[in-house]
């Protein structure tokens, strides 16, 4: 064992946790033994009950070192991530949502190469293809959200902090003004990312380590594309560009949005003036045509039995986005009336 002490707090928003968390903390415990074998390991355990019902103190059994907050009134992710941070005691920050699986090399990883990068704001797993949700849409949920990556290098910049499962200097994060919230969820870690990379660093994804987790179904995912487009549209709105990484907020997402929209114009037109149904079908075909290595990556994941829900899964995201997009359109024009 290496004579060197590392410490650090691991910090877990949560809101009406079920039996999953039982499931992340033994992961986490198992991360920590496998830690504590090449290196002296001094740690707490913060869970952020973000003003939801009790926890069962029978968790902290699981693992030692174990201290749950209470808050008071539910204010989302992002501000039970920042009291975390505030009442750690360590420098090192690990963040893990409340319904991932880590994998025993985790920890150690994600420290030692957020130590050995350079310029590194944050670092982050990557997610896993597992699925541990048996839910039929949920299978699109999880192809979505690791599309994107695959044929990536192992370690990738990327313009939002992987929140659900990374590391993070407590010092930086509190200099760069921590984390800000939504009412809802969503938003925060580009809102933070953006920040990061303000400040001249960098969010890094790594594949050495990634975790599992229970992809949500659909239509909750839908109902969370709608909030967090809206979040992200001002500070896109800043950069002027989108991500180059992964199936999210990507410019071949925005277009296929952008067709869906185009599609559901002319078909509502249709009711009012002659148009040919042709111009329809050719909007259609090019959709298809521009998640068409999406669609591949369905089949390599699952097989072509899944592609047809794919493409309805397809256009109920395009149809989130461009809500969240005139939802937040909206909202930003309210601000700007309020301040003449």
């Amino acid at each position: 064992m290496d004579d060197e002490n590392i410490e650090f707090s691991i910090i877990i928003p949560t809101f009406n946790p079920d039996y999953k968390i039982v499931e992340t903390l033994k992961s986490i415990k198992e991360s920590i033994l496998f830690f504590e074998k090449i290196k002296r390991v001094n740690f707490e355990i913060l869970i952020i009950n973000d003003g939801g019902k009790k926890i069962d103190f029978q968790i902290i059994k699981i693992i030692k070192n174990i201290k749950i907050i209470n808050l008071k009134k539910n204010r989302g992710v992002g501000y039970a991530r920042e009291v975390g941070a505030r009442i750690s005691k360590f420098k090192k920050l690990f963040y893990f949502d409340s319904d991932i699986i880590i994998k025993n090399n985790t920890l150690n990883v994600l420290y030692e190469e957020f130590n050995k990068s350079k310029n590194v704001g944050s670092l982050g797993a990557l997610q896993s293809y597992e699925n541990l949700n048996s839910e039929y849409t949920s299978k699109f949920v999880c192809a979505k959200t690791c599309y994107g990556f695959e044929n990536k290098p192992q370690i990738i910049e990327f313009s939002a902090i992987h929140s659900e499962c990374c590391i993070i200097d407590k010092i930086f994060l509190r200099n760069i003004g921590g984390w800000k919230f939504y009412s809802k969820s969503g938003g925060e870690e580009f809102e933070l990312g953006h920040r990061i990379l303000k400040s001249k660093k960098k969010n890094y994804l790594t594949k050495k380590t990634s975790y599992s987790t229970y992809y949500e179904n659909i239509l909750i995912r839908c109902n969370k594309i709608i909030y967090r487009t809206s979040n992200y549209l001002p500070i896109f709105l800043k950069r002027k560009k989108f991500e180059s990484e992964g199936a999210f907020a990507t410019n071949t997402q925005v277009l296929s949005a952008f067709l869906t929209l185009s599609q559901i114009t002319l078909v509502f037109f249709s009711f009012f003036l002659q148009i040919n149904n042709i111009f329809i079908l050719i909007l259609f075909i090019l959709n298809l045509f521009t998640e068409f290595n999406f669609f591949k990556f369905i089949k390599k994941l699952y097989d072509m039995s899944y592609i047809p829900f794919s493409i309805l899964g397809v256009y109920l995201i395009n149809f989130s986005i461009i809500l969240g997009f005139f939802y937040g359109l909206l909202n930003l024009i309210k601000k700007k009336l309020i301040i003449k």
